[in-house]
């Protein structure tokens, strides 16, 4: 390398843009490769369908236990419960604490607290849900740290966990929490093998657990965008709009030849597509100052807004009665078998809900908004609410138009309402958007039609009120950037485009296919370049340390 090469800023430009490719190059081709993944599968899951098809049917004839005095046996402060049963028992599963908490179950015939099931427990619960792989399964390991996929952080909330094979043909494995007994993840064969190469190898997500994770993210996304943004600059700059670069007496466009030449024309196609993803890829990590998702604050919670933790409010069992519960029960009963009942809050009182468990069919074609359904109280399926503490109330599907309009009072006192619009189809923020986006987050459901109310305090507030669920969903002008910046870009989940299927499909495999393609191109020269200078620091060792 001359001195007037190191002097030249085109030439340092260069130089970068390569050594930055060297680093990450490979990170950019997995992050082309999975996105494909990505569009079609998620990461391994157990469906919330699964979960209510093998609940046995609720009966709580043998309860004796309130839920206040079982909360007094597990203590803290009370964000979840679920009433359901376990091995013909009924039990309280009840979740305490902050963000996602910790799960116990209480039996609600005696007050007793599950310290732990045993690997027989383990064993003989997952038998009764599949009768027919009794002989064949087997116990494998209790993890009281994540494995592969195990990693999502509103998981660490039901370890330890037992892993336990089927022995089928899938190679089937469940795991089951040892506190309250759910089961929280299954995985075979070929999800696990989609789950690594899409959502573990797009985001890393194998080393979800160790403390540099997020910062490695984060310098793997600012190093990519430089790259990529001096790239584009430099392949514009190096083409040339007339063929003036002469190679065996034929001109071309660009100076590039080989692999080098595919690059540079590749990236000129697609740098610009690789840009919006390297850029929306930051959005997603809240990484670009003024754009992230805004919090709910405390009144939106109590109004009906859902957070991590669930249903977000706290939860008083003071008021909840076993007399209460058993009516709950008995008069849904009267629509369809009850397997569970779910405390929920809504403008500040309490309900049960219920879901009817899945036919067949349905569960062939059970579609999950995230990994986490299982764990979510609002599901887009058949269900009934009911007042918590009401023995005379009568079960019911939607919340009325007054009740969502005192939801959305409570949520925001003293703003004003500058619309109000029942909305019959999806608009640009009140949407499903792809499946394997945010898989390791809770989702709400997104149910038609649905009250969209707007406001004129600072932050342009819009307010989203489902009438079936009793769910309050909030958007503030950050937020409705942020949608563009990150599902926008990184998802091209525009409407015209994401409504249109399989115009869609084939739009983004072809952006991606693209990138892959830009990415792949530069394997070869990154390895002969890598090589060369392999063999020259063998040769400078050699200089300085002769062997005698």
């Amino acid at each position: 390398m001359q001195l007037k090469q190191l002097l030249s800023w085109r030439f340092a430009l260069i130089f970068f843009h390569r050594w930055l490719g060297i680093s990450i190059g490979l990170m950019l081709v997995a992050w082309s490769f999975s996105g494909v993944i990505l569009l079609y599968y998620g990461i391994p899951h157990f469906t919330a369908g699964e979960r209510l098809d093998q609940l046995e049917p609720l009966d709580l004839g043998t309860a004796t236990i309130t839920p206040q005095q079982a909360l007094e046996q597990v203590g803290g402060v009370p964000i979840r419960l679920r009433i359901s049963m376990h091995e013909g028992r009924p039990v309280y599963r009840i979740n305490t604490g902050t963000v996602f908490g910790i799960w116990n179950m209480v039996y609600a015939d005696t007050g007793a607290v599950e310290t732990g099931l045993s690997p027989n427990d383990a064993m003989f619960l997952l038998a009764a849900a599949h009768p027919d792989s009794a002989e064949t399964m087997y116990y494998e390991n209790l993890f009281k740290t994540p494995d592969t996929f195990t990693h999502l952080p509103a998981l660490q909330n039901f370890m330890p966990l037992h892993r336990i094979a089927l022995g089928d043909s899938a190679d089937t494995r469940y795991y089951i929490a040892e506190k309250s007994g759910d089961i929280v993840m299954k995985t075979t064969n070929s999800s696990r093998l989609l789950g690594f190469l899409g959502y573990n190898l797009h985001t890393l997500f194998f080393f979800r657990q160790a403390t540099w994770w997020s910062q490695l993210l984060l310098w793997l996304s600012w190093l990519g965008l430089g790259m990529v943004v001096l790239g584009f600059g430099l392949g514009i700059w190096r083409y040339s709009q007339k063929p003036v670069y002469v190679r065996r007496d034929v001109a071309y466009h660009t100076p590039y030849t080989g692999w080098w030449k595919w690059h540079h024309y590749a990236g000129l196609i697609f740098g610009v597509v690789m840009l919006s993803w390297m850029l929306s890829g930051l959005v997603s990590i809240a990484a670009i100052p003024g754009i992230h998702e805004t919090a709910y604050t405390p009144a939106q919670i109590q109004a009906g807004a859902r957070t991590l933790q669930g249903n977000g409010a706290t939860m008083d069992y003071a008021p909840l009665t076993i007399e209460a519960m058993r009516y709950a029960a008995a008069t849904i009963g009267e629509s369809f078998e009850v397997k569970e009942l779910e405390l929920q809050y809504f403008n500040g009182k309490p309900y049960f809900l219920a879901y009817r468990s899945p036919t067949t069919d349905q569960l062939l074609h059970w579609n999950s908004r995230s990994a986490l359904d299982f764990n979510t109280i609002t599901l887009e399926q058949e269900h009934q609410y009911i007042a918590a503490t009401d023995t005379s109330a009568n079960p019911f599907t939607d919340f009325s138009e007054e009740e969502l309009l005192q939801a959305a009072s409570i949520a925001m006192p003293g703003a004003k309402i500058t619309e109000l619009t029942w909305l019959e189809e999806f608009d640009d923020y009140y949407y499903y958007t792809l499946s394997s986006f945010d898989l390791g987050l809770p989702r709400a459901v997104r149910t038609l039609p649905v009250l969209r109310v707007k406001y004129d305090d600072p932050g342009a507030t819009w307010l989203y009120l489902t009438p079936s669920h009793g769910q309050l969903l909030k958007l503030e002008d950050l937020d409705r950037r942020n949608r563009w910046g990150y599902y926008g870009l990184h998802g091209l989940d525009f409407a015209f485009l994401f409504n249109n299927r399989p115009l869609w499909d084939i739009v983004v495999i072809f952006l991606l296919v693209g990138c892959l393609a830009m990415s792949t191109t530069t394997l070869v020269p990154m390895w002969r370049r890598l090589r060369k200078h392999y063999y020259r620091l063998l040769h400078w060792m050699k200089w300085l340390f002769p062997q005698e």
